[in-house]
């Protein structure tokens, strides 16, 4: 079992520790929904160094990750990154991820924790003459500071230049006299960067952003907060709304398909998918009151039955929610009964995001 190097840390600080995609991880600090409110009224600070990340480099490194990645990375700058997916070649997902350019022959790759050797093996099987994969997970520590104060904290920090990133884009820095590199991106649905650093000068990263944040309102999360964040989001997780049989077709994420950009692994079967249309589609749903739905519930509608694949109470609407695949014909507004414990609970499909910030 893998543990993060700020493992202790988490401990002393009140970390409840379990098992999550062979790393032993803080799942929360003591109250999760505390957590959740944190990251939507002023920021929360998560240790994901479970994540795994790639350099891909070399002078075929673009043509490899072409062929790999469903989204287009030749309209990268440098600097920039843009969410992607890698399939199969039935079009099933193998994973979704996080591509950005360092530099014409360097990218760096964000992948699943629960993916990290099976996409190692793909993306080096698949790798053109002149291209190479370098695994950087077990070297290197990942932060994601979340919330609408964070671009306050990490200036506060001593990366005043952080404001001035856009979202999907990453520059170099330091904090607490360390180089790191921060990317404005995250999972939770709000303003945020994802931190990367070397191990030995983590603890002291992660010590100053506290402190940094603590005028804020920071305190530190854990996955638990991070998986009702994301769901609240909308946003799919591995195992959940994604994996080897489900298209991106199915789980409503065309718009980081580029069909246009020529050939790559998939994009044939992906084609005819759409040309066809999908047997099934990813929608939300909002329970009636504080009944909270799980992954595999029943779903009842007029139009056919559906599958909840994540569930959970959201501190942000009040009430319970999912993500639930049903047949194509189901419509935001509809009413469905979802299965619970056996007991049939009434709740509304609603269209994904459940939550945005720019609803709020």
């Amino acid at each position: 079992m893998k543990t993060p190097v700020l493992h202790q840390i988490h401990e002393r600080s009140g970390g409840r520790i379990a098992e999550y995609a062979g790393w032993m991880l803080p799942i929360d600090y003591g109250s999760v929904i505390r957590e959740v409110n944190a990251v939507r009224t002023k920021a929360g600070l998560f240790d994901v160094s479970h994540m795994g990340r790639f350099d891909v480099w070399g002078e075929a490194a673009l043509a490899s990750l072409q062929e790999l990645l469903t989204n287009d990375a030749a309209r990268l700058a440098d600097g920039a990154g843009q969410y992607t997916l890698m399939c199969n070649h039935d079009g099933g997902v193998k994973d979704d991820l996080i591509v950005y350019r360092r530099s014409a022959d360097l990218y760096f790759l964000v992948v699943n924790a629960a993916n990290l050797d099976k996409d190692k093996a793909w993306i080096s099987g698949h790798l053109a003459a002149g291209a190479r994969l370098t695994d950087c997970t077990s070297d290197t520590t990942l932060f994601a500071l979340q919330g609408p104060e964070s671009v306050r904290i990490l200036g506060h920090a001593g990366m005043p230049e952080a404001e001035q990133v856009r979202r999907f884009h990453l520059t170099e820095g330091r904090i607490a006299g360390a180089d790191i590199i921060a990317a404005r991106t995250g999972y939770t649905g709000e303003d945020g960067f994802e931190i990367t650093c070397r191990n030995q000068d983590a603890e002291r990263i992660w010590a100053s952003l506290l402190s940094a944040g603590e005028p804020y309102g920071l305190i530190p999360c854990g996955l638990a907060a991070r998986d009702v964040l994301r769901t609240e989001a909308g946003l799919p997780l591995y195992g959940h709304e994604l994996d080897e049989q489900t298209t991106p077709v199915e789980a409503s994420l065309m718009r980081w398909v580029k069909l246009d950009k020529g050939r790559f692994i998939g994009r044939d079967a992906i084609a005819a998918v759409l040309q066809r249309g999908p047997e099934r589609k990813l929608i939300g749903i909002e329970m009636e009151g504080r009944v909270v739905p799980r992954a595999g519930d029943k779903v009842e509608s007029a139009v056919g039955e559906g599958r909840v694949t994540s569930g959970t109470f959201s501190p942000t609407l009040g009430r319970g929610i999912a993500l639930a695949y049903m047949p194509p014909a189901a419509e935001e507004g509809d009413l469905v009964k979802v299965v619970i414990h056996g007991k049939p609970r009434p709740g509304r499909l609603r269209k994904l995001p459940l939550y945005s910030r720019k609803a709020v």
